[in-house]
């Protein structure tokens, strides 16, 4: 491929499970990072920040490319992103393997308007990184991602599909729970009140421009005055500009995944879509179940768990190791078994023992493939700290609450916020999230983990529905424990959006 030879491809042209990374973009952090980057007044270009985060990066662009199918990248991200361009940017395993995955459709670059990979850019670079892309797609074949590859379509597709969207989810921001915001971001009731009113603020500035790009909104709400948003200096002294960026850049970075109507994968920690609260928003796996009948499937559940810890991290792990684990036979078959779950979930109630027979496969597939890929890494780990004790977790989100059914040794739920006032008592749809964790969330960042968005459950009355699935899981078995802090944030494939933004 020389940069102009390639296989023009679509959305539908894509595989089911391709995902577009959150933590690609330039302005993706960790939050426990963000949180002591506003705490200590220091900035994107601090020593310390930079090391920390690009570790934060590679691990969850790594977990990206073992959990998906195909990864969609940016252009620009070959050539000013390091975590990218390391591994082709000298010979060598890492060089080979990235060849092979792009050469594959594995790596599926994304070009925004250009006509090619080498076309000349208006975004800031690497020189490294560019050199060493120029030399890798010279002899390396493989597909390229446009919205459209008519122009006057695709400037449309982008204009209405990729900015618009960024505007209109400020215009809405008057809309959001006081509940929810206070779960989402661990906040006292008052502060969260207060949130409140700021992103009422943020709506009526909004109002009064025609159009807003991102790095407007961070100039007004984000950054010190003055200071280039790409330097990240976040002002502390602007009222909740950590929870404002959170949300913009959640917005921002699942703008395309909804544009070719596949997965955005918000990174462990990160705010998932759900904190958009798009209660009624379309997902790709049609209809939303009954309350009862999402009741009927989960009291029939008997997930045979392996009880023993695997010593798995993610430690030590590079691209090679994840191509070599795509190619092993507990990865093909743990794909499938992925597929076969995400078909058509919503007649799984009716059928409980089907879904059963899925999620079990999906565990033990996944779990086969970490083990696997322990071998292929071809070190193991010392202590506890690495050591991983998968389960699974079935959560069900809805405004203002989080309900997670935990199937470990001991199965339990746990609740964490209260569903809110605006829809207590009126019908409303929750959103229901299949996870393979660790029993100890807070060491997730460095963990293997597989977690997406499944279906949706539909409620009449909100609030007496969701009290009646807590209090029937009770009778099932399920001990009620109380949630430990905010719900846990995993690194999440969530379902996009439909073609008429809902």
């Amino acid at each position: 491929m020389s940069g102009t030879s390639f296989n023009k491809i679509i959305s539908g042209d894509l595989e089911s499970v391709a995902v577009v990374a959150q933590c690609l973009d330039n302005q993706w952090i960790p939050r426990e990072l963000l949180t002591t980057m506003l705490a200590h007044g220091t900035s994107l270009r601090d020593s310390r920040v930079i090391g920390e985060r690009l570790r934060a990066v590679r691990h969850e662009y790594l977990r990206a490319l073992l959990n998906a199918q195909q990864v969609i990248v940016n252009r620009a991200f070959f050539l000013n992103n390091p975590v990218v361009y390391r591994d082709f940017q000298e010979d060598g395993p890492s060089r080979t393997a990235f060849k092979a995955l792009l050469g594959d459709s594995v790596i599926v670059p994304y070009l925004y308007q250009e006509d090619s990979l080498v076309d000349e850019y208006d975004f800031t670079v690497q020189p490294e990184g560019a050199s060493a892309w120029r030399e890798v797609v010279g002899d390396t074949a493989g597909s390229c991602l446009r919205l459209s590859w008519d122009k006057a379509q695709n400037e449309d597709a982008t204009r209405t599909k990729l900015q618009r969207p960024f505007r209109r989810q400020l215009l809405v921001l008057p809309d959001f729970e006081v509940a929810s915001l206070e779960r989402d971001f661990g906040l006292a009731p008052e502060e969260a009140r207060l949130l409140k009113a700021r992103l009422i603020e943020v709506n009526n500035w909004a109002a009064g421009e025609e159009s807003v790009t991102r790095e407007q909104f961070y100039r007004k709400f984000v950054v010190a005055d003055g200071t280039d948003p790409a330097d990240g200096r976040y002002d502390r002294t602007k009222p909740f500009a950590a929870e404002l960026k959170q949300l913009a850049d959640l917005k921002y970075n699942i703008a395309l995944p909804d544009a070719v109507g596949r997965f955005p994968m918000t990174p462990t920690g990160s705010l998932d879509r759900t904190a958009l609260q798009e209660v009624d928003r379309a997902m790709s796996s049609g209809r939303a179940v009954p309350a009862d009948e999402l009741v009927h499937m989960l009291r029939q559940q008997a997930f045979a768990l392996a009880q023993r810890p695997l010593d798995v991290g993610l430690t030590g792990l590079e691209l090679n190791h994840v191509r070599q684990a795509r190619g092993t036979e507990e990865w093909l078959r743990y794909k499938d078994s992925l597929l076969r779950l995400l078909s058509e979930p919503e007649r799984m109630p009716t059928a409980p023992e089907e879904f059963t027979a899925r999620g079990q496969e999906v565990y033990d597939r996944y779990v086969a493939l970490a083990e696997r890929l322990t071998g292929i890494v071809g070190r193991r780990r010392e202590g506890a700290a690495d050591r991983w004790q998968p389960i699974i977790r079935l959560s069900v989100h809805t405004l203002g609450s989080v309900m997670s059914m935990v199937f470990d040794n001991e199965p339990h739920i746990e609740v964490a916020g209260n569903v809110a006032e605006s829809i207590a008592t009126q019908a409303s749809k929750a959103v229901v999230r299949f996870s393979v964790v660790g029993r100890d969330q807070r060491r997730a960042g460095r963990q293997l983990e597989t977690s997406f968005d499944l279906m949706q459950v539909e409620f009449q009355n909100t609030r007496d529905e969701w009290d009646d699935l807590a209090r029937r899981m009770q009778e099932a078995g399920f001990a009620l424990r109380e949630a430990d802090g905010q719900a846990a944030q995993q690194a999440t494939l969530n379902a996009p959006e439909d073609e008429n933004g809902r």
